[in-house]
């Protein structure tokens, strides 16, 4: 009976222990629970106070000053790209060259007015100032083409009445030179001669019958208006008649009597 007292003291004695133990654990797991809930709570609104802070601050102002120093070095950029491509521009227009052949109609300095539609002499005084085309000689190089009866060492002398080859190119809107031939002989203007009867006269006119010369065999008016008929013609003389023609009209150059 004693060993029965003495195991249920020590039974007392070892469960209270335990108890407060076990009671210890639980209280404390509920407490750091608690602890670490409150620890996110206070992350969570350093979180949102620092978001906030980010969210309130203004973007600090450019001064004048900042502002015109961009916008310099945004230009001169801009200005550099643009030159750039103007200087590639220009190369490959150097590369696009032409060559045409033509008449020069003037020369002024280095600067020559040509015909292109027509190459040769000329079938009237002034063809193709209306359609002359200006071109810059000034850095061409210029050559002579070999022709029998003239020496090479020929000096090369752009002037009116030559027939040109030119290598050219188109840059701001002229025609630039490169190089220039040319044989050197001028082509006179491309006048007829033709002779016959007068079968008509009047004050700016002259009707003849042709039997030699150009356009033989026909009856051509010629118009005088550009000279004086000698006072001898009348109608039947023999005349030989000089002229040029420009579109359907026949302007004479001189009227001669033939004498019998």
């Amino acid at each position: 009976m004693y060993r029965k007292m003495f195991y249920r003291k020590v039974d007392k004695i070892v469960k209270k222990p335990l108890f407060l133990a076990v009671n210890f654990f639980i209280i404390t797991s509920l407490l750091g629970g608690c602890t670490l809930t409150k620890t996110e709570e206070n992350q969570n609104k350093k979180t949102s106070e620092m978001i906030q802070s980010d969210e309130n601050i203004v973007p600090e102002e450019k001064s004048e000053e900042e502002i015109l120093k961009g916008d310099y070095v945004d230009n001169v950029e801009q200005e550099t790209g643009t030159q750039s491509q103007t200087e590639n521009k220009a190369n490959d227009i150097v590369k696009q060259e032409k060559i045409v052949e033509g008449y020069v109609l003037k020369t002024e300095g280095s600067i020559i007015t040509v015909d292109l539609e027509n190459s040769g002499g000329r079938n009237y005084p002034e063809e193709g100032l209306d359609r002359g085309i200006e071109f810059d000689i000034t850095n061409a190089e210029k050559e002579i083409i070999s022709t029998s009866g003239y020496m090479e060492e020929r000096e090369c002398s752009i002037r009116t009445g030559l027939t040109v080859s030119i290598t050219y190119y188109e840059q701001n809107g002229k025609n630039i030179v490169t190089k220039i031939s040319t044989d050197n002989d001028e082509k006179e203007m491309l006048v007829y001669v033709s002779s016959g009867k007068i079968q008509e006269l009047t004050e700016k006119t002259i009707k003849v019958h042709v039997d030699e010369g150009d356009n033989n065999g026909e009856n051509i008016a010629f118009n005088t208006s550009e000279i004086s008929i000698p006072q001898e013609a009348s109608m039947n003389s023999l005349v030989t008649v000089t002229y040029y023609l420009k579109g359907n009209t026949y302007y004479a150059l001189s009227v001669s009597c033939i004498i019998s």
